[in-house]
């Protein structure tokens, strides 16, 4: 029989430290491996499972999972403007000169028409005060002449207006002055009409406005009389520049045409078979409000929790808003600017995920 051999108690020693040395690094190999295995297993299930976690994902995770809205479109919507409305008005006579008088309460922003009339024929010419713009003057043979200012007010309006006749001598001149509120101050005149005639009976010209909601002034210079608002109209000045033949009849009225379209011509009768002119102003109303109504499809990422939408003035986002649920496929947005070109973009999101855009231009005009 052979006996194991002795083994001295130092190599012993070493061989169970060698032992326990190896054992240490298969423990150590496992616990790599199931922390890969737990790391692998935890993106995947943030990513595309449940959604659990959004602080510690990339954008470009949430893109790639969650599918934008298509056929995203933006149509204008439009807030009618307020109606146009008298301030007030204001009439006088003069001769060679007529100074009117600014209706109390008008306001800066408000639009002034002044009526300048005188008997006989245009002189040399007509001045006027800084800021008064000549829609036209006209003249019935040589027997009286009419001309037409309008005028945006501002903070420091003067107190009155002075017009005068170039070259004149003892003329009579007489006319009146109105404010409105609501009328555009960038383009305040729609359409004018002038209209000159002889005979017992005056009559305004007809004029075609292309926007609704315009306000008509009507006005009638006739010698020797002056003649009643035409009916249908409401009569805003009615006054003679004097007494005896060589003078000359001021008339003001407006009226509110709903329009857009063809006017109604005004007319208006005395006793008197004289010259006249008339003229027709239809101011333009304030534009209206814009708006834009967004409308898309869906997104089929159903499980989303709605759309960001956004609007953008050049690389500014300007406003923003949270659409949900995620089957919605319309918003609304404004007040907006008339002439502002914006981009409208619009994401699926998901907590603090969102999708690729999509974007539309849009440029308002009320």
């Amino acid at each position: 029989m052979i006996r194991p051999r002795a083994v001295p108690a130092g190599a012993r020693a070493a061989r169970a430290r060698r032992r326990a040395r190896r054992a240490g690094r298969r423990r150590l190999r496992t616990v790599v491996c199931l922390s890969a295995a737990l790391a692998i297993t935890s993106t995947v299930t943030a990513a595309y499972a449940v959604f659990s976690d959004a602080s510690g994902l990339a954008t470009t995770v949430s893109t790639a999972v969650l599918e934008p809205p298509a056929g995203l479109t933006v149509t204008q919507t439009c807030t009618p403007p307020a109606t146009i409305a008298l301030r007030g008005t204001t009439s006088a006579k003069g001769q060679d000169s007529l100074t009117l008088v600014t209706p109390t309460g008008t306001s800066s922003g408000d639009v002034l028409v002044a009526q300048v009339a005188n008997r006989y024929g245009a002189y040399g010419g007509l001045t006027a005060p800084a800021g008064w713009t000549l829609l036209g003057r006209t003249t019935s043979g040589s027997a009286v002449t009419s001309a037409m200012f309008w005028r945006v007010a501002t903070a420091a309006e003067p107190t009155s207006a002075t017009f005068g006749l170039v070259g004149s001598s003892g003329v009579q001149m007489v006319g009146g002055i109105a404010a409105y509120r609501g009328v555009s101050t960038s383009d305040p005149v729609n359409a004018f009409g002038t209209a000159i005639g002889a005979g017992a009976t005056a009559s305004t010209p007809s004029v075609t406005t292309t926007r609704a909601g315009t306000m008509l002034v009507h006005t009638i210079v006739k010698r020797q009389e002056d003649l009643p608002p035409p009916a249908g109209t409401t009569g805003r000045w009615q006054l003679m520049s004097g007494n005896g033949t060589a003078t000359a009849g001021a008339t003001g009225a407006d009226e509110l045409f709903a329009g857009p379209g063809t006017t109604t011509s005004r007319t208006s009768t005395t006793g008197f078979s004289t010259e006249w002119v008339t003229h027709t102003v239809a101011l333009r109303p304030m534009p209206g409000t814009p708006g834009a109504a967004a409308g898309w499809t869906a997104s089929p990422s159903t499980w989303a929790s709605g759309y960001l939408l956004e609007r953008v003035v050049g690389s500014t986002v300007q406003a923003s808003q949270a659409v949900s649920p995620v089957g919605a496929t319309s918003a609304t947005d404004g007040p907006l600017v008339n002439g502002t070109s914006y981009t409208y973009r619009l994401r699926t999101s998901y907590r603090g995920w969102t999708s690729l855009p999509v974007s539309v231009p849009f440029t308002p005009s009320c």
